[in-house]
């Protein structure tokens, strides 16, 4: 089953990038009165964070794709009762005081997001248009040994697709889904206890997913930096694995993002401006959401060259009532095609200028459409293990 890279047509609105190689001693912010005026079609390349400003915007930036994840944030909630477990609730203490146990004693958290279907991006109010197959992806996955927790659906239909209670054991987790023209997905948390990594236990723990469309077996600890998209059929169905490793899941907020990206053409007369130095490659818009899938904030911005050809990525983050959160900026990495993206890596400051935290994460192009949706990952500055799965 070969790797997919391309996946559907996604809304005509905006583009992405990130980067490699920071500077973190620009932290000038432009300042301006609190009316959420930032030009988002246009940026000056030669301004640290291409003029945005440190003001509050509409919730969700007015977008009303992002806004229909907050509305879908209810019926995503999941109540697995392994969630209040003894041995469960245990070990999410110790992660919130890692300082009082020794490396064996230390369990290990792993947060998968899983997703299948019709991927376009971030929400699914971005449809292929019907008709479409009814696709039965019913199904389960389980690791080798350890606590498997359902932590948030996604996109489920309910009550026809859901996940099957009573679960059969700890490890184990069986659903019902069906999708057509949308996707479903979880958001699964993997405990590996200090007692699994027993010199009794000689092989990796794995991971196993069985679908009627994918199968396929990992090795849990690898899973920390995975962001990969497989190609199911024909028909455009695909299924996506994000993950993240880390031992604090608490102390240190950290999650995931996801979003979609537009290229700007080349020839828009607003790609070059005399009084915007650089040249404006895409836009960009997304959602910044907890380890567990709850929203946090959005996203928004563009990437481009400067004068000079250096790839500059910036943006805005706020929170979910359009406060200001930070300024980002660094770099992106271009893919097959020069205005493309392939990957992106950065860092964000705060209010007052300092750097708060970083985030990356990876493109994924739509085959026959400028652009495309990306998912990554976000962590503020006080875990290592946390940056070192990002960077």
């Amino acid at each position: 089953m070969k790797r997919y890279i391309s996946l559907l047509a996604i809304g005509a609105l905006l583009a992405l990038g990130l980067l490699a190689g920071c500077s973190d001693d620009e932290s000038d912010l432009t300042t301006a009165s609190l009316t959420g005026a930032d030009d988002y079609s246009q940026f000056d390349f030669s301004q640290t964070y291409g003029g945005l400003t440190d003001t509050d915007e509409e919730e969700a930036f007015g977008d009303e794709a992002l806004k229909a994840m907050l509305l879908a944030e209810e019926q995503d909630i999941v109540d697995d009762p392994l969630a209040m477990d003894p041995v469960v609730l245990e070990m999410e203490e110790r992660s919130r005081h890692m300082e009082r146990y020794e490396e064996g004693e230390r369990p290990k958290f792993t947060y998968l997001r899983l997703r299948w279907g019709m991927l376009q991006g971030p929400d699914d109010t971005l449809r292929v248009e019907p008709p479409c197959d009814v696709t039965d992806w019913t199904g389960e996955l389980h690791t080798d040994r350890g606590i498997v927790v359902v932590k948030r659906l996604i996109r489920f239909e309910r009550p026809m697709d859901h996940v099957i209670f009573p679960r059969l054991n700890r490890k184990t987790v069986a659903f019902v889904s069906h999708t057509t023209c949308h996707f479903d997905g979880l958001l699964i948390q993997i405990i590996e206890r200090p007692d699994d990594a027993d010199s009794e236990y000689a092989e990796p723990n794995m991971l196993h997913i069985n679908t009627p469309g994918f199968s396929a077996d990992f090795e849990v600890m690898h899973m920390a930096d995975m962001d990969e998209v497989y190609e199911v059929d024909d028909q455009g169905n695909r299924f996506q694995i994000t993950g993240f490793s880390l031992g604090d899941i608490e102390i240190c907020p950290k999650g995931f993002l996801s979003g979609r990206y537009r290229q700007v053409w080349a020839d828009r007369p607003d790609t070059v401006d005399h009084d915007r130095p650089g040249e404006l490659y895409g836009t960009y818009a997304g959602a910044w959401t907890t380890l567990t899938g709850r929203v946090r904030g959005f996203l928004r911005g563009g990437y481009g060259v400067t004068e000079d050809g250096r790839r500059i990525f910036i943006g805005k983050y706020i929170d979910r009532r359009g406060r200001f959160m930070g300024l980002i900026r660094c770099g992106w990495n271009p893919a097959d095609e020069e205005r493309d993206l392939a990957d992106f890596l950065g860092h964000w400051t705060g209010r007052r200028g300092n750097m708060e935290g970083i985030l990356g994460g990876q493109a994924h192009p739509v085959e026959d459409y400028p652009g495309g949706f990306f998912v990554g990952r976000w962590t503020t500055l006080c875990d290592d293990e946390a940056e070192e799965t990002i960077q």
